[in-house]
């Protein structure tokens, strides 16, 4: 038996911050969600799997456009043709809404309901496999609905989609334990964008995105092929993403001119031009303080950026960051008073009162409620501070 267990395809993602790139560049990136689907489905039928698993967030929201729903039912009837079936679950992003879809999938395409329900298929090696999973019905879920997923039935393999967080209130939460409870054989989990086996035999995945679709989603995405032979399961991790986004960073000196920092971006890019991937960088320029005003303010200008943003290679500067550092002899004395005021300034129920109509938007309620939120928000705050008293 072979399957594709793939998840947060997040198809039509408006890239931002992107409209000084090239437009052919900029093109690429608003494809590339369509790209690495395009991978997914080659790979299922090259590779002549028994079925694909969407586990959620194949679109980017609920309002799916008419030409992504055209892109899947095509992608579907050439599934179809060969024999694969297609098990898909909508998720906090694409939420179900009945009737809402402008088109039917053809038959080969079951799309699980709001309520937990299990199918069987016969595989191509006569074994019979149960799936399990439900798709959501809006934004968050507080319940916890693995409670409500059957134990293991009268099947050679079980798997269960779950498109939900660890421990995380607003997204159906559920610990790793309480998945064992249930004896199945395969996990195939969605929701967060990032890669991570959480437990082997019985396996417990989430393949993250299949393309990174901003500069905190980095390395290389992708989804698993899983292979079960011998009573043994195996999973290879595909590579998909068209972009690899990563964070870079450079030490400034006192003795740089703008020259200096050209050459050093310079040497930086060319050490991934040598790789296959097409690479967008997010540079911090560290020790700022030590560069004079006029090379800030041609910084912040984004002069270097628009530099390095009009070439063709496979190399793409993406933004760029001035970390400001305090002087050593007094990083002690602002630290303890750093200490003392950030516990009574950045709490995050008051972040969330101070605009309730724009936490009301889900982009940035999840936004918001990311568990790094915080920590960025410190950051760029003492980063701010540090540059304002420069030689205080």
């Amino acid at each position: 038996m072979k399957f594709i267990h793939a998840a947060d395809l997040h198809l039509d993602t408006p890239f931002v911050s992107i409209s000084d790139f090239s437009e052919e560049l900029q093109n690429k990136l608003k494809k590339s969600t369509y790209t690495a689907a395009d991978r997914v489905f080659d790979t299922a039928i090259k590779e002549k799997v028994d079925f694909v698993i969407l586990a959620g967030d194949t679109f980017d929201n609920t309002e799916r456009t008419l030409s992504a729903q055209m892109y899947l039912k095509n992608w579907f009837e050439k599934l179809n043709q060969n024999n694969i079936q297609v098990y898909m679950v909508y998720g906090n992003h694409d939420y179900y809404r009945n009737n809402f879809s402008v088109m039917d999938f053809p038959n080969n395409v079951t799309v699980f309901s709001k309520e937990v329900s299990t199918v069987r298929i016969q595989t191509r090696d006569g074994l019979n496999v149960g799936i399990s999973g439900f798709s959501y019905y809006q934004n968050h879920i507080n319940t916890d609905m693995v409670a409500t997923y059957p134990t293991r039935g009268d099947f050679d393999y079980q798997i269960g989609i779950l498109h939900a967080g660890i421990g995380d209130g607003n997204y159906a939460p559920f610990t790793v334990n309480e998945l064992l409870t249930k004896g199945y054989d395969y996990w195939a989990l969605g929701h967060i964008h990032k890669r991570e086996i959480l437990h082997g035999n019985p396996m417990i995945i989430y393949p993250g995105d299949t393309q990174g679709r901003n500069q905190n989603e980095l390395e290389t995405k992708g989804f698993y092929l899983v292979s079960y032979e011998n009573k043994i399961t195996n999973c290879k991790f595909i590579h998909s993403s068209v972009f690899v986004w990563k964070s870079e960073m450079i030490d400034a000196s006192k003795d740089d001119r703008l020259e200096d920092l050209f050459n050093k971006i310079t040497n930086l890019m060319d050490s991934f031009a040598k790789y296959h991937d097409r690479y967008l960088i997010t540079l911090t320029i560290n020790n700022a303080q030590s560069l004079n005003k006029d090379m800030i303010k041609s910084i912040e200008r984004n002069e270097i950026l628009n530099h390095f943003s009009k070439g063709n290679t496979n190399v793409v500067l993406y933004k760029v960051y001035l970390k400001f550092n305090r002087e050593s002899k007094l990083v002690e004395i602002d630290q303890k008073y750093w200490d003392e005021s950030a516990n009574s300034v950045f709490k995050l129920d008051d972040i969330k009162d101070m605009d309730t109509r724009l936490f009301g938007e889900q982009v940035i309620r999840d936004h918001i409620n990311d568990p790094d939120f915080l920590n960025h928000i410190k950051e760029i705050t003492q980063n701010t501070i540090n540059k304002k008293y420069i030689g205080d």
